[in-house]
């Protein structure tokens, strides 16, 4: 069986047609809770009312990005737009980024010809109506000498409404950084903050099952047990959420159940937590030895685990990773395979401040064969 084969499978076990929790910022997954939809609205509405600077701030993980692909994907002709991500470009290069975005010549070697370009552009724009905006993801990255920069581009304007719409993404740091007294001018002249705070436990539960509903899957794919620990340990993050929903739905299909129960989102968990899900002995390192050990024959009959699953597993681990971002080497998060120290060396401690609940049940996968 090839590894696409393998992922079809694992949709059909879960009657999906894409994969729900993809690390990917696609809008079609977008949930609105309150606080994103009031963030979305107030970006439209610096847009729509050309107020020149405007600043989006959340967390890691909170859907920043989402909402910016949401945002772009809604707007219409008479809106040209220029999207940066590599916050590490000095300002020209912030400069020639966007002006190749906005389709014009972009390779002059000094700063004057490339404003120069920029201002006829913009000019151009207003005489037809249209509306430009610079997006900067990750800003918080931005050095002090580009923020200011930014700012002088934010001059560009008629008696009315200004001619550039700069919009300025970021994690919480961008904040500190807009606050400090090097950038007290860029800081006066925001017009539209918004920002984004983790979802509710409430939110949490809506955000899964609008997800799974996406993906064309049952809302009740995981149970109310599964639903209240993915929110207790996931934060309201819904990076952590996928995250955790993602190896959930995983370990359920390589155990051959239909449905996450509260035991698989717990190991879940665990294993993000870095305290292990599948532990390799030691006399079992190699992979065709550590595949012999699922057979159900070794001790892996009560945790639903067979050797064609385990087999199959493996390969939608790897097409899952390549489907979440092509662009990447098989991430973390995904699956660790460790092997287990003599018993008489103590557990490392757990680092992530966020213990479990001694409460919390141990799922079966927990443990290796004696």
């Amino acid at each position: 069986m090839n590894i696409g084969e393998g992922f079809d499978l694992y949709l059909r076990h879960f009657g999906l047609h894409t994969d729900p929790f993809a690390l990917t910022p696609d809008p079609a997954f977008l949930y609105l809770s309150a606080g994103h939809a009031e963030a979305l609205a107030a970006l439209k509405l610096g847009l729509h009312e050309k107020r020149g600077l405007v600043a989006m701030i959340g967390e890691v993980g909170t859907g920043k990005t989402t909402l910016l692909y949401t945002l772009l994907s809604s707007l219409g002709p008479n809106v040209r737009t220029a999207y940066i991500a590599n916050t590490t470009l000095s300002f020209d290069g912030i400069l020639r980024a966007a002006l190749r975005d906005f389709g014009l010549p972009h390779d002059a070697a000094d700063r004057g010809t490339l404003l120069q370009t920029l201002n006829e552009f913009l000019l151009s724009s207003h005489r037809e109506g249209k509306t430009v905006a610079l997006i900067i993801d990750e800003a918080q990255n931005l050095s002090e000498t580009a923020f200011e920069e930014l700012r002088l581009l934010s001059n560009y304007e008629t008696y009315r409404s200004k001619l550039l719409q700069i919009i300025l993404v970021g994690q919480p740091e961008l904040e500190t950084k807009l606050s400090s007294p090097a950038l007290r001018q860029v800081n006066e002249r925001i017009a539209v903050r918004c920002y984004i705070n983790p979802l509710r436990r409430r939110e949490v539960h809506e955000y899964i099952n609008h997800r799974l509903s996406a993906a064309g899957g049952r809302i009740d794919l995981f149970s109310a047990g599964a639903l209240r620990a993915a929110a207790s340990h996931s934060r309201g993050i819904p990076r952590r959420i996928n995250i955790f929903c993602h190896n959930a739905l995983l370990f359920a299909y390589g155990a051959g159940e239909r449905r996450v129960s509260r035991r698989v989102m717990t190991a879940a968990i665990r294993e993000h937590a870095g305290r292990g899900v599948v532990r390799i002995p030691a006399e079992r390192r190699s992979l065709p030895a550590f595949l012999a050990s699922l057979r159900p024959s070794n001790g892996w009959r009560h945790s639903g685990i067979t050797w064609a699953t385990a087999g199959v597993l493996i390969g939608v681990l790897w097409a899952l990773a390549v489907k979440s971002d092509p662009g990447r080497k098989l991430a973390e998060p995904y699956l660790h395979l460790e092997v287990d120290a003599p018993s008489n060396v103590p557990a490392a401690p757990d680092t992530t401040g966020h213990a479990l609940a001694e409460t919390v049940e141990t799922s079966a996968l927990d443990t290796a064969p004696a």
